[in-house]
């Protein structure tokens, strides 16, 4: 008599152990892979901001667009057309879903509110609406290194203590002069006396010490930077105050990052 045999439970509980088993392997690789892969678009997308902002650069003198204070556009407003949308000055959140997603690191998984001013954090966009530019607010997750705009911008003074540590044009800086990086805040001014955040998750949220706007983790212990010469290179964050970010900056290899 043909007699089917079925598996036993021992059979079956050990299936389940393997599988089990290769999941505990294959899972924390694939989010390895997945991390990767933001960090990888993370990566491109600083480039063509960078390459935008280059353009611009190159149709107004070598001069980069400045820090314009209440009422006035900011960087991300004035590369919008240069990097195809036209119409992101004037409603940053209708154009949210176009070509500007690209000013947002695809490792950030939670929207700004929509306050007028709000920090973000390693994982949460910046929102930004000072004097009510356009008709919304816009979100990102870039800063720009701000000691590269030229003379008659916010903050840009010439009776400023500081004022030659800025750049006039573009080609007047180092090529390993930073542009942009991932960020909690729309613009920074790093200096190498800047102590390290006591949180680098938000940077410190809200505050003065400029370097904390770079410096959280967003891609492990690591942001991307772009550079002047428009590569885009993973620094580590204790590394963020061995960079060249202004004339006469003096790099610092002392630094410790907290977690």
């Amino acid at each position: 008599m043909d007699r089917r045999r079925g598996f036993t439970l021992i059979e079956i509980l050990v299936v389940i152990s393997i599988i089990a088993l290769l999941l505990a392997i294959l899972l924390p690789a694939l989010s390895r892979v997945r991390k990767q892969a933001k960090r990888v678009v993370c990566t491109s997308q600083l480039r063509q901001q960078t390459l935008a902002l280059t353009y611009y650069s190159e149709n107004y003198e070598g001069k980069i667009m400045g820090v314009g204070g209440p009422g006035n556009p900011y960087w991300f407003h004035l590369i919008a057309p240069f990097l195809g949308d036209k119409q992101y000055e004037k409603d940053p959140q209708a154009a949210f879903e176009g070509v500007m997603q690209v000013i947002i690191c695809p490792s950030v998984t939670e929207r700004a509110d929509g306050q007028s001013l709000q920090r973000g954090t390693a994982i949460r966009s910046w929102a930004f609406w000072w004097g009510n530019v356009g008709e919304s607010y816009a979100e990102g997750s870039y800063t720009i290194n701000s000691w590269l705009q030229p003379t008659g911008y916010y903050q840009v003074e010439t009776s400023s203590a500081s004022y030659h540590n800025y750049y006039q044009r573009l080609s007047d800086a180092r090529p390993d002069v930073p542009i942009f990086g991932d960020g909690m805040w729309v613009d920074a001014w790093p200096r190498s006396t800047d102590p390290p955040p006591t949180n680098s998750f938000d940077g410190d949220n809200g505050s003065v010490a400029s370097m904390h706007r770079f410096c959280i983790a967003r891609h492990g212990r690591a942001i991307n930077l772009s550079f002047v010469d428009t590569h885009v290179a993973v620094v580590d964050l204790e590394d963020l105050w061995a960079q060249y970010w202004h004339r006469g900056y003096e790099a610092r290899f002392d630094v410790e990052v907290p977690d």
